[in-house]
């Protein structure tokens, strides 16, 4: 029993968490805590209260706090590590992710909500992906990565196509890392640089997760975010947010999938009350016409407490007023009209006065 339950636990903590986020840098003034899990949808929020911006959701995540509001960061890094759902890096703060939307949409958000503050912010995304042709002449200028030396590998090897292309983004992003010392100049402006990496996913699912290919591919790929941590602290002089997160948009999909079906059954139930409120609504009207009829024919109306008095003083007030006007039509039919008649002053064609 205990090892089903703890099987059950293992479960639905991996469904409820599918990546991994990692703090690799932040300074005194932005601090990490905790444990908490954190929802992809909410690093927006995160990285732009880093860099000192307004969050429009409040409460939302409790493992980070600003503890000094004038030494905020002046620059953002994060890594995106498509296809796989924990990365291997020995150091740094680590939060499990709840991955709900792919790079992408993170990246439009937190570029969006940047751009529309201040025009003049350095906003650069690099996808590692498209290769050196694409990346020849990049936002931080040209990159020039070195040759991959085949002799220091030890699984990995140029001949597959996988492993080719992984090496490939390793050596951009090493040759990023040499590139911005040179690059960038701190200007009291918060920017943010975003660099994708796909090309891990291939070689496990090549070699396998266990695989000495495969550890030898996370071996490398922390020694280039080593080099990138090293080169941008070395720009902004500490003042930089450094981040990785993975990012596997087939869970990204698994979710949303789950989500449409839940919003459907959703839905189906609100049909199903609805229905199940007008066959009610229909059996009381029912039911009502039913007593309507009965009450006709067999029930008096029923009246309050305050029927009677509201009752008889209508009536007497109304008696007493019909004889009152009927005295007065009476008096004023039989009054004399004489010269001191008040007829009389009233219809003559000269006021008379007495003397």
């Amino acid at each position: 029993m205990l090892k089903i339950f703890f099987c059950f636990v293992l479960t639905l903590a991996g469904a409820c968490a599918t990546g991994e986020f990692v703090v690799l840098h932040s300074p005194d003034s932005v601090v990490f805590h905790g444990n908490e899990e954190i929802e992809q949808s909410l690093l927006k929020e995160v990285f732009a209260a880093c860099l000192g911006f307004t969050v429009r959701q409040r409460g939302m995540w409790e493992g980070i706090s600003i503890t000094d509001p004038f030494m905020l960061p002046e620059a953002l890094v994060s890594i995106a590590v498509e296809g796989v759902d924990v990365l291997d890096v020995p150091h740094g703060k680590k939060f499990r992710l709840d991955v709900d939307e792919i790079e992408e949409t993170t990246w439009q958000a937190i570029s969006g909500l940047l751009g529309e503050r201040d025009n003049d912010n350095k906003l650069v995304r690099i996808y590692l992906g498209d290769g050196l042709d694409a990346l020849g002449q990049s936002a931080l200028g040209e990159l020039k990565p070195a040759p991959i030396d085949e002799s220091s590998l030890k699984a990995l090897s140029l001949a597959n196509e996988e492993d080719r292309k992984f090496l490939e983004e390793i050596q951009l992003l090493r040759a990023i890392a040499k590139k911005v010392p040179t690059a960038i100049t701190a200007d009291d402006k918060p920017d943010v640089y975003w660099l994708v990496v796909s090309g891990l996913r291939s070689v496990l699912d090549l070699h396998g997760n266990s695989s000495i290919a495969a550890k030898e591919a996370l071996s490398l790929l922390n020694d280039a975010f080593n080099a990138i941590n090293e080169a941008f602290m070395k720009a902004y002089d500490g003042k930089v947010v450094i981040t990785a997160f993975t990012n596997d948009a087939s869970q990204v999909r698994h979710t949303r999938s789950i989500s449409a079906g839940r919003q459907r059954r959703d839905a189906q139930g609100d049909r199903n009350k609805k229905i199940e409120s007008m066959v009610e609504s229909s059996n009381t009207e029912f039911n009502s016409n039913k007593i309507m009829k009965k009450d006709q024919w067999n029930h008096a109306k029923s009246y309050s407490a305050d029927y009677p008095v509201m009752f008889n003083i209508f009536l007497w007030f109304g008696v007493v007023f019909v004889f009152s006007l009927l005295a007065i039509c009476i008096a004023i039919a039989d009054m004399d009209p004489g010269r001191d008649s008040i007829i009389y002053r009233m219809t003559s064609n000269r006021m008379k006065k007495d003397n």
